[in-house]
């Protein structure tokens, strides 16, 4: 009996009306609950991150004072204000920013690729990025033919990474201009990271070993070194990324089902793939070169959110895992050390890759996993 269906009892001329639901109904109320209270439960996590993010530190603020300091009710000391201010709360909104491109990117990837495993360094951008930032870090005390490359020092690391990331952006996307097909960009770009790679392994050959600390450290992550005037490029970058998925949805959930169905609704395939690959090389790039390569964040995070919404619908995975993304780096901050004012911190990549493995391995074992990018 359908919702609009009425129903007679035993006396003639007596209508009743058909009950209100239907088991599909509720289905649907209870499924719209679930999402919504999801959601909710991740804005909140992401709020606590955030709050406690700020006040851990050498000087420990009160999250009643973090509370009035963010919403504009001042300060009980203004060194507190400083520090929150400053200090802390860029390196916050950053890796808010990051964890919410990187993951959006890794949706994108892993559909366009039809890969489980696909996330937005695998067109070879990053490693663009931590070419040019090692030519700096490593160049200036080389030896040979190395102490040549001291004169790009004059970019700055963050300059030269993205300079670096712009060459291999440049080549991963007139070849996928050229030749269309996500597959073989894929390959393409795999072979660049591979080249810029060794390109750095024979920097730190022939470099002074003093200096070696100081890539390991932009290689493996962080945003406690990133100031106001960054974030602004951080920003609109990652703001490009996010306003552009959300064009790219619908399209992405044609493409779920094949490019020829995808093509058949109207959809142009070769300009979504052209458009995901630019917004994610793009992103990729400006993120290694201010926070570094943080890695597992755009490999976990969209699988986490198809897993708890069980759907692949991107019109709800692609916030979620936005939502997510932004969690687990700030989550990973914190447990790594926070805003960088205490006297040792771990890498934010040590950290991200304990949630981000097993993610990994549980796509790898499941066989449900797999399907939903595919």
């Amino acid at each position: 009996m359908s919702d609009s269906a009425t129903a007679t009892d035993d006396r003639p001329g007596t209508e009743v009306a058909a009950p209100p639901t239907t088991p599909r109904g509720a289905r649907r109320r209870r499924r719209a609950g679930y999402v919504t209270a999801l959601f909710f439960l991740l804005v909140v996590l992401l709020l606590g991150a955030v709050v406690v993010l700020i006040g851990q530190g050498s000087i420990a603020i009160p999250i009643g004072e973090v509370l009035r300091i963010l919403t504009g009710q001042g300060a009980d000391s203004e060194i507190n204000q400083t520090i929150v201010m400053d200090a802390r709360l860029p390196k916050v909104v950053a890796g808010l920013l990051a964890g919410s491109a990187l993951a959006v990117g890794g949706v994108q990837m892993q559909t366009l690729f039809r890969n489980p495993l696909a996330d937005p360094f695998v067109l070879g951008v990053s490693s663009g990025a931590i070419l040019g930032a090692s030519i700096v870090i490593l160049g200036t005390s080389g030896v040979g033919w190395l102490a040549g490359l001291g004169v790009v020092s004059q970019l700055g690391v963050t300059g030269a990474a993205v300079a670096g990331a712009g060459a291999v952006l440049l080549i991963a996307l007139g070849i996928a201009r050229r030749v269309g097909d996500p597959i073989v960009v894929l390959v393409v770009g795999v072979m660049l990271g591979y080249l810029a790679g060794a390109f750095v392994d024979m920097l730190v050959y022939y470099t002074d070993p003093d200096r070696l600390a100081a890539l390991t450290t932009f290689t493996r992550g962080s945003v406690r070194n990133v100031t106001w005037n960054e974030l602004e490029v951080i920003a609109v970058s990652c703001a490009v990324v996010l306003g552009l998925s959300v064009y790219l949805a619908q399209p992405l959930n044609a493409l779920l089902l094949g490019e020829k169905y995808a093509s058949s609704l109207g959809v142009n395939v070769r300009r979504i793939h052209f458009l995901s690959l630019a917004s994610v090389a793009v992103l990729s790039g400006i993120i290694t070169a201010y926070c570094g390569a943080i890695g597992f964040v755009g490999l976990a995070a969209p699988h986490l959110a198809r897993g708890l919404l069980r759907t692949a619908d991107h019109r709800l995975v692609l916030p979620a895992s936005a939502l997510i993304g932004a969690v687990i780096v700030l989550v990973a901050e914190l447990i790594a050390g926070g805003n960088g004012l205490t006297s040792t911190s771990l890498p934010l990549n040590s950290v991200t890759a304990v949630v981000g493995a097993p993610v990994i391995l549980w796509v790898l074992l499941s066989g449900r996993a797999r399907r939903q990018v595919r």
